[in-house]
């Protein structure tokens, strides 16, 4: 274990000594306020930690990874309901009936250990103590969730925009033929129509110039005119009014030379 993890699990342990002090020392002080007998009351509550502090960390590092963050919220609910109330009646009703009422506070009339009232009074007693560290913990996992929720879309977005597209498909005539990206040297705009310059071969389609843009992967395929849309794998030479792409020359439009020049970094 490193001394980050070291200094990471005593801050903990100390969080939660902290915490078991101070509530502690408020409900011991709240009950005294009826009688005044402070360190009464004080010793009282630590009678009680044994079975709040079991349902604290049952539910912490038990039912909070296996039910909650597996969005499992139903189960999570039922399964913490029965564990507060086999606490309350297998613990914490013997721990007062037989230990805290006899000793603390011995003119206290005993009820039956199966009366419903005093379950369910032990029940919300108890539960008191883990209020705070669950309500704490559920939004610190339902924030992680939501980052973690986030971060996968991101990624899903990385992929969808660095997926490599082999082929787009384009409509002539009444025909669809597939088009291999890497054999496509450039578009050219022609009023209605654009004309796709390929290896081997041209096409001319009716379509927008845009629109292919949109389908084309952006690293590769560079805008360099309102007409001219250029594979810059196959650019042989450039400059700021013209690039050759296979011993044919494009002009560079003025609106676009800045873009031009930032993506094919000459000049600089």
């Amino acid at each position: 274990m490193n001394a980050t993890s070291l200094f990471w699990n005593r801050n903990l342990l100390l969080k939660h000594i902290a915490y078991w002090i101070a509530f502690v020392l408020f409900w011991g002080f709240v009950w005294g306020l009826s009688d005044y007998d402070f360190g009464r009351n004080i010793l009282i509550q630590i009678s009680c930690l044994p079975s709040r502090m079991l349902l604290v960390y049952i539910s912490l590092y038990f039912l909070i990874p296996k039910y909650f963050m597996k969005k499992r919220y139903f189960e999570f609910f039922v399964t913490y309901m029965m564990l507060v109330l086999l606490i309350s009646i297998v613990i914490q009703r013997p721990v007062m009936l037989f230990y805290v009422q006899p000793t603390y506070m011995p003119t206290w009339n005993t009820s039956n250990f199966f009366s419903s009232a005093e379950i369910i009074n032990t029940a919300l007693d108890i539960n008191i103590a883990a209020v705070i560290p669950l309500a704490y913990q559920l939004l610190q996992t339902l924030e992680t969730l939501r980052e973690n929720n986030h971060e996968l879309e991101v990624e899903n977005g990385k992929i969808k925009e660095n997926k490599e597209i082999s082929t787009i498909d384009l409509k002539i005539d009444k025909s669809v033929h597939k088009v291999l990206v890497k054999d496509i040297i450039y578009i050219e705009s022609q009023r209605n129509h654009v004309k796709i310059k390929l290896v081997n071969t041209e096409l001319v389609v009716r379509h927008n110039i845009s629109a292919l843009q949109e389908l084309l992967p952006g690293d590769t395929f560079i805008r360099v005119h309102r007409s001219y849309l250029v594979n810059s794998t196959k650019i042989s030479s450039f400059s700021p009014a013209k690039i050759e792409v296979e011993s044919e020359t494009i002009p560079v439009g003025r609106l676009y030379k800045e873009q031009v020049k930032k993506i094919l970094g000459y000049g600089v």
